[in-house]
């Protein structure tokens, strides 16, 4: 009897202490689980700050293509304006030619007539 008490004393005792196990690892699987839980949420968070991202980044690049295309357009028109201006300093610096020829002819012939 008295080995049959120890026995059971020794089962209540190791009884108690798989309760406790179980106690301690009932929370650690709350706690992971939560954990879990808030990396799931974080990652999908994460995840749509990427696909924002991604779609900011494809707007930013089509806004540079449109950006390249203008700067192209403005940088053939200055070509251009460039172009007309040397075009037209030479027609101005002619025409000083021609106007101090005729001033000159104008001159000559005044002074013939006198």
């Amino acid at each position: 009897i008295n080995s049959l008490q120890s026995e059971n004393e020794s089962t209540a005792e190791a009884h108690d202490q798989l309760i406790a196990e179980k106690a301690a690892l009932t929370e650690e699987i709350k706690k992971v689980t939560s954990e879990k839980e808030l990396a799931e949420e974080t990652r999908d968070q994460l995840q749509r700050e990427k696909e924002s991202l991604d779609e900011k980044c494809q707007s930013l690049t089509e806004s540079k293509s449109e950006i390249e295309e203008q700067l192209a357009a403005a940088n053939g028109t200055i070509n251009s304006l460039q172009s007309e201006n040397e075009s037209t300093a030479e027609a101005h610096d002619q025409l000083i030619a021609e106007k101090a020829a005729l001033t000159e002819e104008i001159k000559k012939v005044t002074s013939e007539k006198e």
